[in-house]
């Protein structure tokens, strides 16, 4: 359960301005708000199961009122699909009197109570809701942990010490001899190794590819989240589920908060008699539904808004990889440095990935240091040119 604790941690970390961070604020709204959001509804669940009053049954005289609720919570409780949207007729919306009535004004014998299986509405899903929950956080929190162990992650010590504020003060040639020689070592010089043609295109092409589907597995995530919590409902819309909770449900139609989330259900009890199997059926009351509509109405939002900015993101990062020139422009307009053909230079020679680190580095520290690097890195670009042509 560490890593519960972990993303709760985030939170606080993702508030500096001062911390580096290897993804984005888009990033942050999926593996931060969004696992914080599950947990904190995995706690109210929790909490309302031990603490509060799950199920409340009646109807059942023939057995023990103990017996008959925890009967039901575990075996399942259900509603008729056909006392829905007749809400003047169904003394509750998916509960019905068995028995013949005439619909006033028609004239037609409305009987929506039946045996038969297949016009019952089961739900089952509030038995495991908090382990939905936990599940939901952990798939958001997922995609970072891949991303945490990249080489984009290699970078941090070094952004820490810059970030210290006492190195800043310090020696600036200590400090742009360590970034310099860092950048060269891992950025630059596998260029001028003797290496395999898949181990060039992994180094240049490899975070690029790693960060594409770290965005690509937040959309996904949210994408799957959408689908199959609609799964986990038998019935109702849950894609609008939102969209139909803000209108105001008219005199004919049952409200959606009522089908996904009932608070009246029904429950048949058998028992062997003297005669045979003997069925009871009563009434129960959910109230943890009071609190599930509007925690998944919450959800429902959330889960929305990280689809659209999942792909957005996924969109806007594709073509960022495409057209290095949006890279470039954004890291010479955002750090103001003094001189941008030292880093025109040393942006062209660190390839795709490099290029990812480089805009990273240019959010946490100021331009002039930055051209101090550059300048530092076209240097040794230059010796290791002129050690090739003389081999050569």
């Amino acid at each position: 359960m560490y890593w519960i604790f972990e993303i709760c941690g985030e939170i606080k970390r993702a508030q500096s301005c001062r911390k580096f961070a290897i993804d984005g604020p888009f990033d942050w709204l999926n593996r931060i708000l969004m696992p914080t959001l599950m947990v904190i509804c995995c706690f109210l669940q929790t909490f309302t199961f031990i603490f509060g009053t799950n199920i409340s049954c009646v109807g059942f005289d023939r057995d023990d009122k103990s017996f008959a609720e925890e009967y039901c919570w575990t075996q399942g409780i259900y509603t008729n699909k056909a006392a829905y949207n007749m809400p003047q007729h169904a003394p509750y919306p998916g509960i019905s009197p068995c028995v013949p009535a005439i619909i006033p004004k028609t004239g037609k014998i409305w009987l929506p109570c039946s045996d038969e299986e297949t016009d019952k509405a089961y739900h089952l899903w509030y038995q495991w809701v908090p382990f939905y929950f936990l599940a939901v956080a952990l798939g958001y929190y997922i995609p970072f942990l891949i991303l945490k162990g990249s080489k984009l992650h290699q970078v941090k010590p070094l952004i820490t010490y810059l970030l210290d504020h006492d190195n800043l003060e310090g020696d600036p040639k200590d400090l742009v001899g360590k970034l310099s020689h860092w950048v060269f070592k891992q950025l630059v010089y596998p260029r001028f190794a003797s290496t395999s043609s898949l181990s060039m295109f992994w180094h240049e092409w490899g975070l690029v590819l790693l960060v594409c589907s770290v965005k690509v597995l937040y959309l996904t995530t949210s994408l799957l989240h959408m689908v199959l919590t609609a799964r986990m409902f038998k019935i109702g819309n849950w894609f609008t589920y939102g969209i139909q909770f803000a209108r105001r449900a008219t005199k004919n139609t049952t409200h959606v908060k009522d089908i996904v989330f009932p608070k009246m259900v029904a429950c048949r009890i058998v028992q062997w008699g003297a005669t045979g199997k003997v069925p009871t059926t009563g009434m129960c009351v959910l109230a943890l539904n009071v609190m599930n509509q509007y925690l998944f109405l919450i959800v429902w939002y959330m889960n929305v808004l990280l689809i659209f900015l999942n792909f957005f993101s996924c969109a806007y990062t594709i073509l960022k990889f495409c057209s290095p020139n949006i890279v470039h422009h954004r890291i010479v307009n955002s750090s103001s440095l003094l001189d941008d053909h030292d880093f025109t230079r040393m942006f062209g020679y660190v390839g795709p990935s490099g290029r990812i680190i480089l805009a990273k580095m240019s959010e946490h520290m100021p331009g002039y240091l930055l051209t101090l690097i550059a300048r530092k890195v076209t240097k040794k670009i230059d010796k290791e040119n002129i050690k090739n042509k003389g081999q050569a």
